[in-house]
């Protein structure tokens, strides 16, 4: 046991300068490739890629709405909204929650919470009705444990069930992206995942958190990484299979 807790106690004292390196040889790497990378082809190339699959590429934005985090421990209740990228610029506003059903009691039990939230593509409703009309919304729910295996580390196993569903379509024009011409956008997906994370306390209020999801229908992948304090956080999210792949993310908090 003492071993375990010397092995986590590194962990946690690395973990910001591996984060930091990591950052730093991802951008060591845009760097090196700046002479080699197409930026006008690759753009094109994505956005034909989410013209042929609009509803895989809403579905990903969805998914940064969720709640990711687990609720701190002696709270019963988080509040949250992710801002970029969703609703700035894609207009997905969001609103998601967790509610800690029963608390931690280290070395006896863990901490067992109900999470989920609702999301929905504003500009449907901004816009003229007379050029686009419909409505594209999810929601995502689940179950969450979570258990203290160092004073300042904790490990989550999580399942959730998670789903988009809609439909917009273009009345006077198609949609023309690259060729690619769209009448409308039809998307009903549902998916349920299998969630395993870890969260490290790296000083006062301020966490870093890892995530790493599979879906059970699709054998979807995806990863998290989250850097929180108070009120904030930011991070990263990586989708392998998706249309952009990694979406830098900015969303706010409140617990009780």
């Amino acid at each position: 046991m003492r071993r375990i807790s010397a092995t986590v106690s590194k962990l946690i004292r690395f973990a910001p300068r591996g984060a930091a390196v990591f950052f730093f040889l991802f951008l060591l790497a845009g760097r090196t490739l700046h002479a080699k990378l197409d930026f006008e082809g690759k753009g094109k190339a994505i956005a034909l890629e989410i013209a042929t699959n609009p509803g895989g590429f809403l579905y990903d934005l969805h998914q940064l709405t969720e709640s990711v985090q687990p609720t701190r421990m002696g709270r019963r209740l988080t509040v949250s909204s992710q801002l970029l990228p969703t609703l700035l610029p894609f207009t997905m506003g969001n609103l998601s929650g967790r509610f800690t059903l029963v608390h931690e009691h280290i070395g006896v039990s863990p901490q067992i919470e109900l999470f989920g939230g609702y999301s929905q593509l504003l500009a449907l409703t901004q816009v003229d009705s007379d050029d686009i009309d419909g409505k594209i919304s999810g929601n995502h729910y689940g179950l969450s444990t979570v258990w203290s295996v160092h004073p300042k580390a904790r490990v989550q196993v999580a399942y959730e069930t998670s789903s988009l569903i809609g439909k917009a379509t273009f009345k006077k024009k198609p949609l023309d992206v690259y060729g690619t011409k769209l009448t409308d956008i039809k998307i009903t997906i549902k998916e349920s995942f299998v969630l395993m994370g870890a969260e490290l306390l790296r000083g006062e209020r301020k966490y870093l958190f890892t995530q790493m999801g599979f879906g059970l229908e699709s054998t979807k992948l995806m990863a998290r990484v989250v850097f929180s304090g108070t009120t904030f956080d930011w991070g990263l999210t990586v989708y392998p299979e998706g249309a952009l792949v990694i979406y830098p993310t900015f969303g706010f908090k409140f617990g009780l």
